[in-house]
């Protein structure tokens, strides 16, 4: 017989019973709503690298874990405190279904987070008094346990593209030799090589001045490559999500929305054509169709002296390669970066709505969610290194595919895409065998950081102003079009490398991107299509096509109406390398398709645009209002009524402005500049300012660095007394050099006769 002050222990029978209701509550409130979405959208393991069983193993740590942490909790706590063993199940239990009660009312507010919490808190204590008093409710909630085996076969199912991708035999093509000093008309099909670069968030309008021509000022890259190559100008993508884009373009098939980036759902694709015809060096990112087997590994061939004929030989040749890296390392994120993706994303679950906008957006990204806002000034970690490996013309290195996840895209920001995209081209311009060189880089995508001299910015936080003022989209439209121009630097090293190169005549080079962006008052960048306003679907929908054929000797301007998948098959076309698979898209190379009307989709919907390219042309007319689109890329900091003030040196010719004061964020960011490529320089920054006195519609702030104005701060005009307002402003960084810098703010107002009234302001708070 028991005494009475006895404890009485558990029995491992308890710890089941109890572990199954763990395992119950935590599959309904977080491995089934994470398992679904993850299930439903594989481009997130794509992203990552992942699949076979590490996807498994995601799915059993989702699965498993956290009911065995409340159960560890459960056992430990009870050791240490027995008397209370029946208090701490409660406790855990009341958690559980705080979390389940949580997600099952996460579309339910009642106004700030802390009242939804209690709402969701009070119906937890009342199902735990049930639990606790009704034998009925613990038994069914123990008989719910086998739930989690549904919920892991559903997600098997819905996973099986990455969890068994199809088995795919690398096909050597070390024979296939060409002699790059064949001249132009005796290139064959069977010797051409392939240069191939999607970039990434990357519209035409920007491109264009008003009458529909290249702005060669400020691209004087993407002009020369004009200049080289049949640029398509009527080109419209085929969806804003990349995800599905990407796709479409290399099995030139129209995507459906929602179908997995990777290989088991696009078979037929470009890689698997030329597998054991041309030699591989692939880089993707955000997706995964070539199978890993034929593009984990680049061939680097040749060297200086096709690269660089004019140079003098070496006894050996200089093959500069990435440095060496395991292949886990280039291919795939570590399980702890992808677990802390998943908590974010079960955050956005379970928390209510005034917490969930707290944390980082999940809905235009892969991973790394909120790294692209902790980037700061430090160093680039994701700088990719060369070493100089000496080999014989004719022999091959197999070297690990120059690869970035995502997670290190959104840790490393722009600066990590620029070495991908250089070391792709540095290979093909030395290539001595046809090789398909492929990039997709996320560039000119958002973070915008680069600044056109190649030096790097620190990217701001999130701007939290509506999107309905003109001042916040112009200065977003400002700092895209500086990492617009930094990519326009890579594309110019690019046409100039290539050109230099013996390769340049028996190359078919294509630039284009996956989509565009819009930067329409009121409107989502892309997210969202508002297929009612006709403007932002000729914003994210026109994108830049250049091709330029083997053996072009001239360059063409060509307004077929063309579309993302007629690459696949023009390449195709180009090479006489044709499985003979069914495709959607056109061969550009041969005829222009008779088309009406071109596909475009988006997650819920789809549509046909039948505009020409003057819509495009009116795009640039629309932003050309905000920006000169003759100007140069100083002339991008030239906004606002005041702006040909930029890039001058002022003289005060009123008295000093005493009615307005103002704060700069990381005022110490002008003190550490640099002059080296991809070092920093504050080429964005923001402040506060405050009235106290009403400010005129045309008075705006100057931003002034030695006595020179770098930058607009528009935010002031029509500033009224006593208000207070955040800014931010777009500066000429070229003028900014490693040194002490005095940064002050003045103002300038235009008069009647349009001459401006320019004054000092006090000292920054």
């Amino acid at each position: 017989m028991r005494a009475d002050n006895e404890v009485p222990r558990l029995v491992p029978s308890d710890w089941a019973r109890h572990g199954a209701v763990y395992l119950a509550l935590a599959t309904i409130s977080i491995a089934q709503p994470l398992l679904q979405l993850y299930g439903e959208n594989v481009a997130v393991f794509a992203a990552a690298g992942f699949e076979g069983a590490i996807v498994v193993w995601f799915a059993v740590i989702t699965l498993l874990v956290p009911p065995l942490v409340l159960l560890s909790i459960e056992i430990i706590a009870t050791m240490i405190f027995p008397r209370v063993r029946i208090r701490i199940h409660t406790v855990l239990v009341w958690l559980s279904l705080w979390l389940v009660a949580s997600v099952v009312l996460r579309s339910v507010s009642l106004g700030p987070w802390i009242i939804d919490s209690l709402l969701t808190a009070g119906i937890a204590v009342g199902l735990t008094y049930l639990y606790q008093r009704q034998l009925t409710m613990r038994s069914w909630l123990t008989m719910m346990s086998p739930l989690a085996l549904v919920v892991a076969v559903v997600f098997a199912l819905s996973a099986n593209s990455v969890i068994w991708p199809p088995a795919v035999i690398v096909v050597d093509v070390s024979a296939k030799k060409v002699n790059p000093e064949d001249s132009l008309l005796r290139i064959a099909p069977k010797d051409v090589s392939v240069l191939w670069i999607v970039l990434d968030e990357a519209p035409l309008w920007p491109l264009l001045r008003t009458d529909g021509t290249i702005n060669k000022n400020r691209f004087p890259g993407f002009a020369a490559l004009a200049e080289s190559s049949t640029w398509y100008r009527n080109v419209v993508a085929t969806s804003q999500t990349t995800t599905d884009a990407v796709p479409a373009m290399l099995t030139g098939k129209w995507p459906k929305s929602g179908v997995g980036p990777v290989l088991a759902n696009h078979p037929n694709n470009l890689f698997t054509l030329m597998n054991g015809h041309l030699a591989m060096d692939a880089h993707e990112v955000a997706t995964a169709v070539c199978p890993k087997k034929v593009c984990r590994t680049v061939s680097v061939t040749g060297g200086e002296n096709i690269s660089n004929p004019s140079g003098t030989p070496d006894t050996g040749v200089t093959t500069t390669t990435v440095a060496p890296t395991t292949e886990d390392s280039n291919q795939r994120i570590s399980m702890a970066s992808f677990l802390r993706d998943a908590l974010v994303v079960v955050g956005h679950k379970v928390l209510p709505a005034g917490l969930r906008n707290a944390l980082p957006p999940i809905d235009e990204g892969w991973g790394g969610f909120g790294a692209v806002d902790a980037l700061d000034t430090g160093t680039v970690d994701d700088e990719v290194t060369s070493t100089t490996v000496l080999q014989a013309l004719t022999a091959e290195n197999q070297i690990p595919a120059q690869s970035t996840t995502v997670s290190q895209w959104e840790q490393g920001g722009p600066m990590s895409q620029v070495p991908v995209i250089e070391g792709v081209v540095t290979r093909a311009s030395r290539a001595d065998r046809p090789t398909l060189h492929f990039a997709h880089v996320l560039l000119p995508h958002r973070p915008w950081m680069l600044t056109p001299d190649m030096r790097r910015s620190r990217a701001l936080p999130t701007d939290k102003r509506s999107n309905t003022i003109i001042d916040r989209v112009r200065d977003e439209y400002q700092a895209h079009l500086l990492q617009y121009a930094a990519t326009d630097t890579v594309i110019e090293n690019m046409v100039t490398t290539m050109k230099k190169s013996k390769n340049w005549d028996r190359t078919m080079i294509i630039v284009t991107a996956d989509h565009g962006l819009t930067f329409m008052p009121g409107e989502s960048k892309r997210k969202t299509i508002n297929v009612k306003n006709q403007a932002t679907l000729e914003d994210i929908y026109r994108i830049p096509l250049f091709i330029k054929y083997p053996g072009q000797q001239a360059g063409l301007t060509d307004d077929c109406t063309a579309s993302s998948v007629d690459i696949f098959p023009t390449v195709v076309a180009a090479t006489r390398i044709d499985a003979g698979w069914k495709v959607d898209g056109a061969d550009l190379l041969n005829a222009c398709p008779a088309r009406t009307s071109r596909t475009i989709i988006w997650p819920d919907g789809t549509a046909q645009m039948t505009s020409a390219f003057s819509a495009v042309q009116k795009r640039a007319q629309y932003y050309d209002s905000w920006i000169s689109s003759t100007g140069n890329v100083d002339d991008i900091t030239r906004a606002g009524v005041n702006g040909e003030l930029v890039g001058r040196t002022l003289s005060a010719n009123a008295e000093n402005e005493t009615e307005l004061s103002w704060s700069l964020d990381k005022p110490e960011d002008f003190t550490g500049i640099g002059s080296e490529r991809l070092s920093f320089v504050p080429a964005q920054v923001q402040g506060r300012l405050t009235a106290r006195r009403d400010f005129g519609p045309n008075e705006e702030g100057l931003l002034v660095v030695d006595g020179v104005a770098v930058g607009i701060i528009s935010e002031l005009a029509g500033l009224r007394n006593g208000m207070s307002t955040t800014f931010r402003s777009t500066l000429l960084s070229r003028l900014l050099k490693p040194g002490r810098h005095d940064v002050a703010l003045w103002t300038a107002a235009k008069n009647t006769s349009g001459s401006a009234v320019i004054r000092m302001v006090a000292e920054a708070e």
